[in-house]
């Protein structure tokens, strides 16, 4: 035995406006529910109709439609903490693929394991991280491989050695403090 819902809307007829208590233009909902027997051949038919909650108004001109009254603002403080923008923190970060000489280069917000998740998903290939800095160099980097670019964020420095030692040893040029931080990943 199976069944099969078809629920329509429409506007409720005078007959259903007057039996539900409604005055004016009111949506219904309809729902018939048909029942059948394993060889699909129709055993019942029920039908409901609901009626809206909330009566229907219909305006020609956009000026005719009354305001509801105005929200009241909200706190000062909640106020103040709106003009605050959320401090963004920056990694940069190289992560590699398994089996493949590419390697990333990009930046998040996120943490390395979030953002290696988030790729991981679009790979079919095992995704690992490789390194990871404080600060926003992704753009210079990309400037400085763009040699070494296969596609789109996705680099080949293999004929410039480690990948991940390449690019800490650019980031230092750079001035990132990698040997203070160093989330060097692959040692």
């Amino acid at each position: 035995m199976s069944e099969t819902t078809e629920v329509t809307s429409r506007l409720a007829t005078d007959a259903e406006l007057e039996a539900l208590g409604y005055k004016g233009p009111v949506v219904v909902s309809q729902a018939v529910r048909t029942t059948f027997r394993a060889d699909g051949t129709p055993i019942g038919k029920t039908l409901t109709v609901q009626g809206g909650s909330t009566e229907l108004h219909f305006y020609l001109d956009p000026a005719d439609v009354e305001d509801d009254e105005p929200l009241p603002p909200p706190p000062a403080e909640v106020q103040a903490l709106r003009r605050v923008p959320t401090p963004r923190r920056w990694r940069t970060y190289l992560v590699g693929m398994e089996g493949s000489a590419l390697t990333k280069i990009g930046h998040t917000t996120d943490t390395l394991k979030g953002r290696v998740a988030q790729l991981q998903t679009g790979q079919p290939a095992t995704l690992r991280p490789l390194l990871e800095v404080d600060g926003d160099y992704e753009a210079v980097l990309h400037d400085r491989f763009a040699a070494y670019r296969r596609r789109g964020e996705w680099f080949d420095l293999t004929p410039l050695g480690d990948p991940a030692t390449v690019v800490a040893e650019a980031l230092r040029e750079l001035g990132a403090d990698i040997a203070a931080d160093p989330r060097h990943l692959n040692a």
